[in-house]
């Protein structure tokens, strides 16, 4: 009987280890997509930043 219940605390343990390991993957997932989100922010105000320089270099040649 003890070596049943043995078996069945170390499935447990295995089974919050796995648990665990699901956990820290999600939150690397989330995190990345944080970065990601912030990388496209970064992009879309450098075209932005683009666009106003380009209308300001046409203004500076006599285009409207």
């Amino acid at each position: 009987m003890s070596d049943w219940f043995s078996t069945a605390i170390e499935m447990q343990r295995e089974i919050i280890r796995a648990q665990q390991a699901q956990l820290h993957a999600a939150q690397k997932l989330l995190d990345q997509g944080r970065v990601i989100a912030d990388m496209q922010a970064a992009g879309q105000q450098a075209a932005e930043a683009n666009v106003k320089a380009w209308k300001a270099w046409a203004r500076l040649w006599g285009w409207k």
